[in-house]
């Protein structure tokens, strides 16, 4: 009967340590990871895109949908915000291909309040982009 006790013991005491461990990992891990950006950037060609048309550039494992428009160059992440599924660009709007949502050009959706995800980017005056 001891042993049983004895055994008990130490494997709630062996429990315990591990929850406090775990818990603390939780609670400092924010403390010692760093948060500066990486110093990586992305140069795509661009200079072939007509107006009114996108292309695809992957990025990180990642997939890029860029449009051009008559004055501007538009680029998103080419994945929903909430469903994950691939978006298309039909030439007034973004839809995703799994769902019946529709994006205006600005990468909004008025019907639920709903912005598509945009990375940081510019257009250099070759007619190149540079993703960050």
């Amino acid at each position: 009967m001891s042993d049983n006790k004895l055994l008990l013991r130490a494997t709630l005491k062996l429990f315990s340590g591990f929850a406090i461990l775990c818990l603390f990992y939780i609670l400092f891990a924010g403390l010692f990871m760093s948060n500066e950006k990486s110093a990586a950037s992305y140069r795509f060609d661009i200079s072939s895109l007509t107006d009114n048309q996108s292309i695809y550039f992957f990025v990180d494992g990642r997939e890029l949908l860029v449009i051009k428009q008559p004055n501007k160059i538009l680029a998103f992440w080419a994945n929903d915000p909430v469903y994950g599924c691939r978006l298309e660009f039909s030439g007034e709007f973004i839809k995703p291909v799994c769902i019946e949502i529709f994006y205006g050009l600005d990468g909004y959706n008025e019907e639920r309040d709903q912005w598509l995800f945009k990375p940081e980017f510019e257009v250099s005056l070759d007619g190149g982009l540079i993703v960050y």
